[in-house]
């Protein structure tokens, strides 16, 4: 009898041991990119399933009882009726409703300037992080913390974020007027030595930089991973990149991204050791959002339906129809850039129009074109303006033009170009009207603001300018009334020659 008692108790020891040399599991949920996509939609592929939406997310972090973070990645707002018209506070209704841990400023936070990120960010219940902004005094930006540290499962971890400092060609540059967005590595390794001082034995970085790619001038998350140690996860955002693969360098850290427009969610596993509380194991995986398999949070659908009710009378007016889909093909001429310097150009009684390919957010479907889709390719509130210009430094433009990763669209002159070449060599021919450019001469063009003030272009050797009466997609709007019927323009405007 005392034989079998003491073996028992042997056995409940070993078991007991065993459980307690079992990692702690934690799971990080993470989203970037959503762009005010709150609301579930059509899927792409799948017409008749409802997919993405911020109800499907709550919902599936809902079903996990276990330990958890919810990070983002930035650009929050800018992209929808729901998410602009409200400045951000419908996303940040609902980012709320989730119970989100910490998010990172994206660049597209600063498109209504930087006071009214400061409001937002004061309505955000969660950690709002930058550790690179900072403002005309030399110290970080009142509006944002550097990191935080979160016990989870007794386990310290530090967030920490960065937001690119390439800045100053993303957004116009009053919105950040005094503002300074510093080194990156510089900040991590600030971030990731405070932290461990302060305890923390799990390190994540939430930024908005990027994946590196063949035609980014930066090298992003790779970079960030490789220069500084001590990093364990870094959950991106910024190039809207569905990494069904987590990359994961040399020195351990793990890279994740979850697309956009809330589409997927990712969900990173970190094993924990529960001694040494460092992680010892790490994974990541891409989850479908789709409502017919993992539901709707109703809580957050009832602030997603009150929000999207407020616009929806307004912006599901039909105004036109589109005979074919109007693509959007990033590296080339496309049908939709064609239609849109069409209209500027024509619109605005000039002889050519300009305006960037990465401005272009979404394609114009075939069928019913309604207020919404026109939003949906042009949402940012982007003024026409018209320009007087020689004709040298309009060649200059359309050189840089052509050499961008998202190629400029054009309207009203013929280009022949070559793609790569040094900035200055692009460029075989330019005609316009129909007749070769002429350097001495002076043109006429449209284009939008956001340009004029920063947008990767160097519009400032122009001779005159004047400020239209309208948003760029109130112009559409206009020209897809009157043409009842939107017909995509033939191509052949930007000609691609062998090099």
């Amino acid at each position: 009898m005392k034989l079998r008692r003491f073996l028992l108790l042997a056995a409940l020891l070993a078991g007991t041991r065993a459980l307690a040399d079992e990692p702690i599991k934690i799971r990080v949920y993470h989203t970037n990119d959503v762009h005010g996509w709150i609301m579930a939609r059509p899927d792409k592929f799948q017409p008749n399933r409802m997919a993405g939406g911020a109800p499907a997310l709550a919902a599936l972090i809902g079903k996990d009882a276990g330990p958890k973070l919810i990070l983002d990645g930035g650009d929050w707002w800018q992209g929808t009726p729901e998410g602009s018209l409200t400045k951000g506070e419908a996303v940040a209704d609902v980012f709320n409703a989730i119970g989100y841990d910490a998010i990172v400023i994206g660049n597209h936070e600063y498109d209504d300037g930087w006071e009214s990120l400061r409001a937002l960010s004061a309505k955000m219940k969660m950690p709002v992080l930058s550790a690179n902004t900072f403002g005309p005094d030399g110290k970080l930006v009142p509006w944002a913390r550097p990191w935080i540290v979160k016990e989870v499962a007794g386990v310290k971890v530090g967030i920490f974020g960065l937001t690119t400092p390439q800045m100053r060609r993303l957004v116009k540059n009053n919105a950040i007027e005094g503002l300074e967005f510093r080194s990156e590595i510089d900040a991590a390794r600030a971030a990731v030595k405070a932290l461990k001082k302060q305890g923390a034995t799990v390190i994540i970085a939430v930024t908005h930089l990027g994946l590196k790619g063949e035609t980014q001038e930066y090298e992003g998350d790779q970079r960030l991973a490789i220069e500084v140690s001590g990093i364990d996860l870094i959950v991106g955002g910024h190039t809207h990149t569905f990494l069904n693969r987590a990359i994961r360098v040399d020195n351990g850290t793990l890279i994740v991204q979850a697309g956009h427009y809330l589409l997927k969610a990712g969900r990173t596993t970190l094993e924990i050791d529960p001694k040494s509380k460092k992680v010892v194991a790490s994974s990541d995986e891409l989850l479908e959002l789709w409502p017919d398999r993992v539901g709707e949070d109703p809580a957050v659908k009832a602030i997603v339906d009150r929000h999207a009710e407020a616009v929806g009378r307004i912006f599901e007016t039909v105004v036109a129809t589109a005979a074919a889909t109007l693509g959007r093909e990033p590296e080339r001429e496309n049908a939709l850039g064609d239609w849109m310097t069409d209209c500027f150009r024509e619109s605005l009684g000039v002889e050519t129009a300009l305006i960037n390919g990465g401005g272009i957010r979404a394609e114009l479907p075939a069928g019913p074109v309604t207020l919404r889709q026109l939003f949906n390719v042009m949402p940012f509130d982007n003024y026409m303006v018209k320009l007087t210009i020689r004709g040298a430094d309009l060649h200059d433009l359309f050189d840089h033009g052509v050499g961008m990763g998202k190629i400029a669209q054009i309207s009203g002159a013929e280009v022949e170009y070559y793609r790569p070449k040094p900035a200055g060599e692009r460029i075989a021919s330019i005609a316009v009207g129909g007749k070769p450019l002429e350097p001495a001469r002076i043109y006429s063009i449209a284009t939008m603001d956001f340009l004029l003030s920063g947008g990767g272009f160097s519009f400032n050797r122009f001779v005159s300018s004047e400020p239209a009466s309208g948003l760029a997609r109130d112009f559409m709007g206009e020209c897809a009334r009157k043409q009842g019927v939107i017909t995509a323009p033939p191509l052949g405007r930007l000609k691609l020659k062998e090099n």
